[in-house]
Order: C-alpha cells, then sequence, then structure tokens
C-alpha cells in the first residue's frame, strides 16, 4: 500500500505545471478570486462567487496560494496532495468493508485512472469531497464492526468517538461541494437496511447513529443559515437541474434519457466535456466495465438476497444478512454518488458524480475479492495445489483489472486528452506556448498578443505562465477589431484576423508559430497615410485618426496613449459573478452616426485593446461597425447629404462620459457632403 501511494503522489505530481497544458477559466477564478477572499480576510462558510462555492476547499487553498503564490505549486498541489489522500483512504474502506484484496486493488485502480488523474491535477475543490467521504465512512464502519462501546482510556476507538469523528467528517464535507449534503442520507438509507435486515444491532445503536445524525445537523447550521440569507447564490444549482424541472412538469423523457446516459458512463459514453475527458470515452475498458458491472451485479445480489428471504419466509439467515451489509452499503454509496447526473447538465458528468468516484472502484475491485479462497466452497485444504491456483487466480484477476486501466487510462490522459485541440483552446495552452517563447527569447518584452478579451483571464494565464514577470509587458487586444501599430511586433492567430489588417501584418523572418499563434510585424507607414490630430482626454488616452468609410459605414479610430491611464479601480470578479456585483469593462469608446438634424441613427461601443495592459507610447486603430437600421435611408433622404460621426470616452458601469482636457464629452466628424 506504501509503493501504490507513492506511486499516486508521483503520477500526481509528475508534469504537474505542463498537464493540464494551460490554465482555464474555472481554476484561476477558484484561487486568484475565491480563494483570494480568504486571505484577504473576507472570511465565510460560503461564497456567492461563480455561482456559489462553499468555503473548505479555497480555505485550505489560500494556505498554499500565499504560501507559494500564483503558479502552478499555489494553485495545484493542493488537490495533487488530496488525490494523493485519497487512495489509502480507499484502501482502508475497502479493506474494512470487503478485505485486504479488494481494498488493496480498488486503491491501485483508482491510482492509475483517469477520473483519479483528473480532479487531482488541477485547483478545483471536487477533489476535497472523496477524501472527507472515505474519512466518514471509515470511522461509521469502525462504530458500525465495534463490540466493545465502554469509552475508557485504553478504549478510545469506542463506537461513540469513531461515530462523532464521521459526523466531523461529514459536517466538513458540507462546506466543500453541493454533492456532500448527499452523503448523510446514504447513512440514513443504509440504517434503514440494517433495520429491515438485522434489526438487533439496529436496536443496540441507534442511539448512537442519532447522536452522530445530531452532530451533522449541528455542524450543517452555519450553511444553512448563510444560504437562507442569499439564496440567489446558488442559482447554479437551479441552471443545471433541467431534467428535474422538466419532470415536475411532466415531462420525463429528458430523465430517463439522462439516466441511460449516465449509467452508460462506465462502459458506453463517458463524460461528454473536453474539460474532464476525450468526448465520448467511457470510464472503463472492455475488461474494466465487466469487473466493474461483475461487481455491481455481486453487490447487488449479495446485498438483496436477506431482503428476498424476507419476502418470501418473513425470515432472514443471519450469515447472509451480514454478508450483505457492506454490499448494500456500497451500492447505495454508488447510486447516491452517481444519482446528480440523473438530474443535472450534463449527463454522466465526472464532476458531479465526484462522490460515486472510490465506490466506482472498489465495485470494479469487488470482483477480485469474491476469488478468495474461503468462498471456494468446494476445495476446503488451503495447502494444497488447487487452492494455490485459486490464489494465483486472484493476483492475476487484480493484476489484469489494474493493467487495463492502467494501460489505457494513463497514456489517454497524459498523451492522448491533452494532444486534442479543444483540450488546448479550453486550457489556453497556445497561450502557454506564447510564455515558453518569449522566456526563451529575453529580449522580447513589449509586444501585443491577440485575444477575445472575454475576462481577464488570458491576460492572467500568460501572466502564470511569464512567472509574473513585470519586465514582460504584453499587450493584449481583438484582432477582430484592433490592431496594434505601437509595440509594432504581436502575436495573431485568434480570433481570426480582420480581412482590413490581415495585408498590415506581416510575419516575420524566420516565422515563428508558437501555438496556434504567429509573430507578426505591424506595416509603419500605417499611421503617415491617415490625417492626424491629437486630442487627450483625462484619463490619459488622446485621439489620433479618424476615419469613415461610407460604403461599410465603418468608422476606424486610432488612438495613443499619452500617459499612464486612469483607471478605476478593477478587481477580479468571478464567472459568473456574485448577484448583483458588476462585472463588465470600465472603459470603452462610444462611436455613434447622426443625422443632418442631430438624430441618433446607430451606434457601436467597445474598446478591442486591453487598457490595463496598455502603456505610455502605445498605439492602435480599433473598428467601429455603424450599421444603419433597414429602410432608413429610404425613410430618411437628408442622410445622403450630411451625416455626422460622434465618439468619444465612457465608464460602462456608471455611464458617465469622460472629459477630453479641455471640457468636452464627444468628439466629431463631419462625414456628410
Amino acid at each position: 500500500m506504501l509503493a501504490i501511494t507513492f506511486m499516486a503522489f508521483v503520477l500526481r505530481l509528475w508534469q504537474l505545471g505542463h498537464l493540464p497544458p494551460g490554465w482555464r477559466d474555472d481554476e484561476l477564478i477558484n484561487s486568484l478570486v475565491i480563494s483570494q477572499h480568504v486571505l484577504d480576510g473576507e472570511l465565510a462558510v460560503y461564497y456567492a462567487d461563480a455561482s456559489g462555492h462553499e468555503a473548505l476547499y479555497h480555505a485550505l487553498n489560500a494556505i498554499m496560494l500565499g504560501t507559494f503564490g500564483a503558479n502552478w505549486v499555489g494553485i495545484r498541489l493542493l488537490s495533487a496532495f488530496l488525490g494523493t489522500l485519497a487512495v489509502p483512504l480507499t484502501y482502508q474502506v475497502g479493506r474494512r468493508l470487503f478485505g485486504h484484496r479488494v481494498g488493496l486493488t480498488a486503491a491501485a485502480g483508482l491510482t492509475v485512472s483517469f477520473w483519479g488523474l483528473m480532479y487531482s491535477r488541477f485547483g478545483l475543490r471536487h477533489v476535497l469531497l472523496p477524501v472527507l467521504t472515505l474519512a466518514a465512512f471509515y470511522f461509521f464502519w469502525n462504530g458500525f464492526k465495534h463490540r466493545d462501546w465502554r469509552l475508557t482510556r485504553e478504549n478510545l476507538q469506542s463506537p461513540i468517538s469513531n461515530y462523532l469523528t464521521a459526523a466531523l467528517f461529514m459536517g466538513l464535507g458540507f462546506y466543500t461541494y453541493f454533492a456532500g449534503r448527499g452523503v448523510p442520507l446514504i447513512l440514513l438509507a443504509f440504517m434503514g437496511f440494517v433495520w429491515l435486515v438485522q434489526r438487533p444491532s439496529c436496536q443496540k445503536q441507534w442511539r448512537a447513529w442519532l447522536v452522530m445524525l445530531g452532530v451533522t445537523a449541528v455542524l450543517a447550521i452555519p450553511l444553512i443559515v448563510t444560504l437562507q440569507a442569499q439564496p440567489e447564490s446558488e442559482a447554479r444549482v437551479a441552471e443545471l437541474a433541467v431534467p428535474l424541472v422538466e419532470a415536475r412538469q411532466g415531462n420525463f423523457a429528458p430523465l430517463q434519457e439522462y439516466i441511460t446516459i449516465t449509467l452508460g458512463m462506465f462502459h458506453a459514453t463517458g463524460d461528454d466535456e473536453w474539460l474532464y475527458n476525450i468526448p465520448g470515452r467511457p470510464l472503463f475498458g472492455i475488461v474494466g466495465a465487466i469487473f466493474f458491472w461483475g461487481g455491481v451485479l455481486l453487490a447487488a445480489v449479495e446485498g438483496l438476497l436477506p431482503v428476498g428471504q424476507w419476502l418470501r419466509r418473513r425470515q432472514i439467515n443471519q450469515e447472509a444478512a451480514q454478508r450483505a451489509l457492506p454490499a448494500a452499503f456500497l451500492l447505495l454509496w454508488w447510486l447516491a454518488g452517481i444519482a446528480p447526473a440523473f438530474i443535472s447538465v450534463p449527463p454522466a458528468s465526472l464532476g458531479h458524480t465526484i462522490l460515486a468516484q472510490p465506490a466506482t472502484y472498489i465495485l470494479a475491485a469487488l470482483v477480485v475479492g469474491r476469488l478468495e479462497i474461503r468462498n471456494w466452497r468446494f476445495w476446503r485444504n488451503a495447502q494444497s495445489p488447487i487452492s494455490n491456483l485459486q490464489s494465483l487466480t486472484v493476483i492475476l484477476a487484480a493484476l489484469l483489472l489494474i493493467g487495463s486501466i492502467s494501460m489505457r487510462d494513463l497514456p489517454d490522459y497524459f498523451q492522448r486528452w491533452p494532444e486534442r485541440g479543444m483540450v488546448r483552446f479550453l486550457y489556453r495552452a497556445d497561450i502557454q506556448d506564447v510564455a515558453d517563447y518569449v522566456k526563451q527569447n529575453p529580449g522580447m518584452t513589449d509586444f501585443g498578443i491577440s485575444g477575445l478579451l472575454a475576462g481577464p483571464w488570458d491576460r492572467i494565464a500568460l501572466d502564470i505562465g511569464l512567472h509574473n514577470n513585470d519586465e514582460i509587458r504584453p499587450r493584449w487586444f481583438n484582432v477582430e477589431r484592433a490592431i496594434l501599430l505601437s509595440p509594432p511586433q504581436s502575436f495573431v492567430g485568434f480570433p481570426d484576423t480582420a480581412a482590413s489588417y490581415k495585408s498590415l501584418l506581416n510575419p516575420v523572418a524566420p516565422p515563428v508559430s508558437p501555438g496556434y499563434y504567429r509573430l507578426a510585424q505591424t506595416e509603419a507607414q500605417m499611421l503617415a497615410e491617415r490625417p492626424k490630430e491629437r486630442i487627450c482626454f483625462t484619463n490619459g488616452l488622446c485621439w489620433l485618426t479618424a476615419v469613415f468609410d461610407p460604403e461599410t459605414n465603418r468608422l476606424e479610430l486610432g488612438w495613443q496613449v499619452g500617459e499612464t491611464l486612469q483607471l478605476p479601480a478593477i478587481p477580479l470578479i468571478s464567472n459568473p459573478p456574485p448577484p448583483g456585483v458588476y462585472a463588465g469593462p470600465r472603459l470603452q469608446v462610444f462611436a455613434q452616426l447622426l443625422d443632418a438634424e442631430g438624430n441618433f441613427l446607430t451606434g457601436d461601443d467597445g474598446l478591442w485593446v486591453d487598457p490595463v495592459t496598455l502603456r505610455p507610447g502605445d498605439i492602435f486603430l480599433q473598428h467601429h461597425w455603424l450599421e444603419l437600421p433597414e429602410g432608413t435611408v429610404a425613410e430618411t433622404p437628408a442622410l445622403s447629404k450630411a451625416e455626422v460621426a460622434v465618439f468619444g470616452l465612457y465608464d460602462p458601469m456608471t455611464g458617465e462620459r469622460i472629459l477630453t482636457t479641455d471640457g468636452r464629452d464627444h468628439l466629431r466628424l463631419e462625414i456628410g457632403d
């Protein structure tokens, strides 16, 4: 088990800064926004950011972030530790339920699994839930199986102390991930099963169970009070529960479809999101699926056997009942763990079913456990050649299962998945490629790089890739609408360059192509061909040129940063933002087309550069698409004789216009006859 745990840590630590191949929004938001709240002293049990986050993982992550900073160590290493810890805990719970070989096989399977690696190698809170759940179940079973109820100095592991420890871990699970709220329900269902098939145990322990559940409920009170005070913070739960909403309206087709797809995730379908899986890739290959569904069948038969006896004869064989308890518990755990994927979007989600992760690998290992010698009733002599053959069969079965998982999952995770184009896009692998190129070329300090400017996350991903080096100053812009003239070199390639700018961006020689980007040089004479007039605004941005094309109704404006821009404070805000929190831009250019009488015809607002990244002396051009409404010319003949374009700067949050240094709130361009 020590060797397996060591291997688990190595697999979760190896190339952790490069696999996943970059940074995704959720990871950055989790650490740099929500965990940062803890570092800022904003302590809470629940944060409304990003549709609601329980606080425990973020409190632990804040320690790592504060110690190591915004890099792969500060953001991902905690998950690697927790993912490793789940391996020996899976062994302990599997051993407690079904014996040493089941626990060992399940732990080894989790170690090399795609699912286990995925959630152990990026900074999301999901990975903490299996650890807390396994700890809770371990102590619950210690209490359930304990025979000596006296709590003395020599006997500190009495059932009540184990149950209280289980309650503590269940309570902590509430503050980790939404699915943690289902853990007490698993135990309640199991208690009902014990009452049905082994009533003496229930009569002996119900008081201790009541104490355990009572303590768990008390631990949940702060979260309950918080959620009642801000019910809108759990908006994502309602957003995802599409099948449940449809079922309440009488349409059960989506629910049936989601159940079918989720049950198929183990052998046929799998998570359909590139973020977590190769779409269509099931959790197990053919061999693993046979073991897994064989384990489900064994657990169902063993767990339901005493129920069948009771239904037939109103009498239960106690040996069968004793054997049924761990099987029924495991089956209830697995079903409750995958149930969220039955009622939420998308089906078969590896994240929504994270509670079932350890149970899944214990189920797959159950067949191995049932091959143990004591279960081969026809041969009792443990020293015979036949018994040795039986032991060899058990070992070979375990190796077959573990080998089938590792030979499929390790190459899929470390090679095939990160090389897929959609994975590279979603994790910003190409931005990391740019960072690697820039680090290899120390003289490259000022340059542009194109992106959609959908929030600050591209910029932050590049900064992390550059080790937050203040001497490297990239400027971000959207090449669909804007082009940087100074600095003259830019990495372009995504999104597609505007047709009017393609001829103005020449590839450098020799060609440089990190990822899907290519390094290009802007034509220097562009600005010289345009009439210029410098008028500055009070925030430090200066207008240089304005050219209107009457054929396309596009207004091209040229701007220069005259001095360090005076911008309002722009804190990092999660996506989606907390209720009532503004998360939009704080500086934009407005451009409007007016008729001869000054009536508004059309407008197009935007700033297709990231003002946070601009430096004094930077120059850029951008297009405003002033499309006229249909029929405007026909209804207003005066348009063909006199039109006016007005433009300026404003703060989109307040709507307040920014004045020029001479007091004007807009500039005017005559574009008519």
